[in-house]
């Protein structure tokens, strides 16, 4: 993520006023349960001081984060609050300590939305970043926990107690009973409870909060002595009833008495509280009282932020002035004053503030929107405030990064934040739900979505809006099977003066449909027409949505504009740590390998690895990773990984549909037979996977309209059992469906060669000429030598070792020599290879992959950052130092623990001591 999701006062933690109460018996008996408990719960009403009381205990777990003994982090609590809010916020709020991520912990915010196997590994990669952290004791607490009205919360909770650390202790504060695990923890004794009985004031602290009130008049403190007894009877020793009757004592004598005779006799209930606050409002300077009201719309208050909201030049001074009177304030620990309202006081206020300045209010709320950076919670304010309009303005430019960074979830709920009347004419709000609705493959609800947003443009006559709906909606008609709707519509919209937008998004649905219907020819005029309009000013939300397939590297004319789209992409996505970047590493990897510059692609394909490790994408994204591999390893003839990964796709579809299970039965089939014969497979293996082909016509009478897929299987056969006039019959009737048809992936050079080859076996040299020229022109004109590489030596070296004389030109035979040259070296170096399959495998989501390999394998970088570490420098100091992002440096040393087999910075530092001593 780029920026916080969240406000930043949600993980400050509050500073102690300068003049507190002492509270011996209680803070000694916090600190024992935070030394001894997993678990500590505070759980009392409101106004019960459990922020106050564990403020006083905490500030001294505090050391300087260079060095940390030990370590808090602070997350106050909301009503809007889910899984991914709360582990943004743990992951910020622990960000001083140095966790020793493996995978980033903003993509596993981003997951957190896909259900409980993402929070399982969130939470588990949480557990192992706090267990490898260099503290002594860390303390995690969660402030108003009664706030949280989602479930899934709470079982993202249970799951972090159950294996938090030893060292970690993880603290509650509460007004009800969570629903958490409890019982568990009471029996095996790892819970510290603290209720409204151990925080209430005890008759001295009741005494001493008095004397301090009324420290600066002797007079007023002799007065209200004898009172005190009463009061803290009637409140029963509440904090906030007694900080209360004490201020309304000092502006009315008699209105402490009576609000407190007005309640029942052993407690002040809220309503009480609301009396006692008017009581402490009304005494106030008129000015401070409205500067009050106007600034409590803001979730926290900041010189600059009331300020602009209020409108009042002596913000300065009133601030002091609240914090002075000991108002209903916490002051956060952070770099400029930061004072939130309790939430009681907040609610007297907001009362207050409807009843007596209502005509205000919008404006107030809109002048919060303006100064607040973050899109959702400036969307919330304008929401508040009943500018609808500006809001989906706002949340519409804001979609686009939302959904490139896995904040879909958080869009969603925005958009249900708007009334239903609103959503129903608004275009915008359709059009961006309709996004998040691609973001998830939900085709078919989209159609319904990006027709709903046509229909509200056309009714409110907003004509970019209804092109860019339409644009939308034929991809999702052609993502949803419905190929002649959405044909049509893009007859509709071809001619029409189009924004960028909705162009490019056009095009990059038309452009699959022409590789389909068998018009490849026509591909790279339409891509390159997409890369002109992207390239004009295309977002990188457009550039992600109308990224090319891996498939049409190989296709002719296509290879330089793929890579053109790839240097673009990068260029565009920098360091961010987004999914994009590996998507766009495999397709800069397919490039070079259709090129046949294996090392080039094994490099990029491992960035790619990298890249889905980091992101905990291996397993929803790592097949991609594997059918490259399985293409490398074909080419280098190593059938035995590819058949390991076939079987394991295979094993994939047990619980697959039926029918869908039997069209990827077959497609693995398809894949299957070829990368097998390219690696050298016997007869009997092809024949194996061929029967797959279950429901598929084997008819070779028919094949050149039917199946030319079969076709090719039966024509590898035939040459795989040495039936070549079988063979080479079947290959050249299959040459003139296959370069309408089969384009993708090399597979019509590489049948011209295998056509050539099986007409050789048959002594036809003139024939065998015939077929093989066309594909050497090609592979010599557009570097395609990949495509010849699927042959294997097996056809290479024949083709090569024959005296063509004047049926080739000598140009086409030095190629044919090269080629073969290249087909036996990559056996040979069979073993050297690294294969980022198995890395990928053996590491799993977590992105761990065994370690020990050494100092030589750390890059450059990776030493810079290791050297900063074992000199005690923070993340923070190496991104400074080093000149790059805090988000890389975490990266770096996720690769540095991996590659050394290490578990923890400490580690890493003491390995480096040790080697280079």
């Amino acid at each position: 993520m780029d920026a916080l999701r969240f406000a930043s006062t949600k993980i400050q933690p509050p500073r102690l006023r300068s003049a507190r109460i002492a509270r011996p018996r209680l803070e000694s008996r916090l600190r024992e349960a935070l030394r001894q408990r997993r678990v500590v719960l505070l759980l009392a009403p409101a106004g019960f001081g459990k922020t106050c009381a564990l403020a006083a205990l905490l500030e001294p777990l505090e050391d300087p984060p260079a060095a940390p003994a030990n370590a808090l982090a602070w997350v106050s609590l909301d009503e809007d609050d889910d899984p991914q809010r709360l582990f943004a916020c743990l992951t910020a709020a622990l960000e001083p300590f140095d966790l020793p991520w493996r995978t980033a912990p903003e993509a596993l915010i981003a997951q957190l939305a896909d259900g409980e196997a993402a929070a399982r590994r969130a939470v588990a990669e949480l557990v192992n970043a706090l267990a490898a952290t260099d503290v002594a004791h860390g303390v995690i607490v969660l402030d108003d926990l009664h706030r949280v009205q989602t479930p899934a919360l709470h079982g993202l909770l249970d799951a972090l107690i159950e294996r938090l650390p030893a060292q970690w202790t993880l603290v509650l504060s509460t007004r009800a009973e969570p629903p958490l695990a409890l019982a568990r923890l009471r029996v095996a004794d790892e819970l510290a409870e603290f209720g409204q009985h151990d925080l209430r004031f005890d008759a001295d602290e009741a005494n001493a909060l008095a004397l301090g009130h009324f420290a600066a008049a002797s007079g007023e403190a002799a007065a209200v002595g004898g009172r005190i007894a009463e009061l803290f009877e009637r409140t029963q020793g509440w904090p906030a009833g007694l900080r209360l009757c004490l201020a309304a004592l000092r502006s009315r004598p008699g209105a402490a008495g009576q609000a407190a005779a007005s309640g029942a006799k052993s407690r002040i209930d809220h309503h009480v509280f609301d009396y006692l606050a008017g009581e402490v409002l009304d005494d106030m300077p008129a000015e401070l009282h409205d500067f009050l009201l106007r600034c409590s719309v803001l979730p926290a208050l900041t010189d600059a932020r009331c300020a602009a909201v209020s409108g009042d030049p002596r913000t300065a001074d009133r601030l002091d002035e609240i914090e002075r009177r000991g108002l209903f304030v916490t002051a956060l620990d952070a770099p400029q004053r930061t004072l939130v309202l309790h939430d009681l006081f907040r609610e007297a206020l907001d009362e207050r503030l409807r009843r007596r300045l209502p005509d205000e209010l919008p404006e107030l709320l809109k002048r919060a929107a303006s100064g607040e950076e973050d899109p959702l919670r400036r969307v919330g304010f304008l929401l508040r405030a009943g500018e609808f309009g500006e809001a989906e303005g706002v949340l519409a430019d804001a979609s686009e990064r939302l959904l490139l960074e896995g904040g879909a979830s958080e869009l969603l709920r925005a958009i249900q934040q708007f009334p239903v009347d609103r959503h129903v004419r608004s275009a915008r709000l359709h059009r961006v739900y309709a996004t998040c609705l691609a973001h998830e493959s939900q085709w078919v609800e989209m159609t319904v979505a990006c027709e709903a947003a046509i229909t509200a443009a056309r009714a409110c006559g907003d004509e970019a809006e209804r092109q860019l709906a339409q644009a939308y909606l034929a991809a999702a008609l052609r993502n949803a099977g419905r190929e002649e709707a959405c044909v049509a519509l893009l007859d509709e919209l071809r001619p029409q003066a189009l924004g960028d937008a909705a162009r490019a998004i056009l095009l990059a649905t038309e452009c699959p449909i022409l590789v389909s219907t068998g018009r490849q020819g026509q591909l790279p005029a339409a891509f390159a027409e997409q890369l002109d309009v992207m390239e004009r000013g295309g977002s990188l939300f457009i550039w992600w949505m109308c990224a090319p397939s891996s498939a049409w590297a190989s296709i002719r004319g296509m290879r330089a504009l793929v890579e053109r789209y790839c240097r673009g992409a990068l260029l565009r996505v920098g360091e961010r740590d987004l999914m994009m970047r590996a998507d766009v590493h495999l397709l800069e990897a397919y490039t070079l390998l259709w090129a046949g510059r294996l090392d080039e692609a094994l490099a990029g394909a491992q960035l790619a690895t990298s890249d889905l490790h980091w992101l905990a994408s291996w397993a929803t994204r790592g097949a991609n990773v594997r059918v490259f591999q399985a293409l490398v390893d074909a080419m280098s003839g190593r059938a035995e990984p590819v058949e390991r990964m076939l079987e394991d796709w295979l094993a994939q579809l047990a619980g697959m549909d039926a029918e869908a299970a039997r069209h990827w039965r077959a497609d693995i089939a398809i894949f299957a037979i070829r990368v097998l014969d390219a690696a050298g497979s016997s007869p009997e293996s092809l024949e194996r996977w061929g029967r797959l082909f279950a429901n598929w016509p084997l008819d070779a009478a028919s094949f050149e309209d039917e199946a030319p897929r079969t076709a090719a299987y039966l024509a590898r056969i035939a040459a795989a059992e040495g039936r070549w006039p079988d063979a080479a019959a079947l290959f050249q009737r299959l040459l003139p469906v296959a370069t309408g048809r089969m384009e993708s992936f090399g597979q019509v050079n590489e049948l011209h060669l295998r056509a050539a080859h099986a007409l050789l076996q048959c002594g036809l040299l003139d024939a065998a000429a015939t077929a093989l020229a066309p594909a050497l022109q090609r592979i010599r004109s557009e570097g395609e030598r990949g495509h010849a590489l699927m042959a294997g030596p097996q056809v290479l070296v024949p083709l090569a070792q024959t005296r063509w004389g004047a049926r080739l030109e000598a140009a086409l035979r030095e190629e044919l020599e090269a080629l073969a040259g290249l087909a036996v070296s990559l056996r040979e170096s069979v073993g050297a290879q690294p294969h980022a399959a198995d890395a990928g495998a053996a590491a799993g989501d977590g992105g761990r992959v065994p370690g020990g390999a050494g100092y030589s394998e750390l890059s450059t970088r990776e030493r810079e950052v290791l050297e900063r570490i074992a000199a005690g420098d923070s993340n923070k100091v190496i991104a400074r130092v080093l000149d790059i992002s805090p988000h890389t440096v975490k990266r770096h040393v996720a690769n540095i623990l991996d590659k050394l087999g290490l578990a923890s910075r400490g580690q890493a530092a003491a390995w480096l001591h040790e080697h280079a001593a």
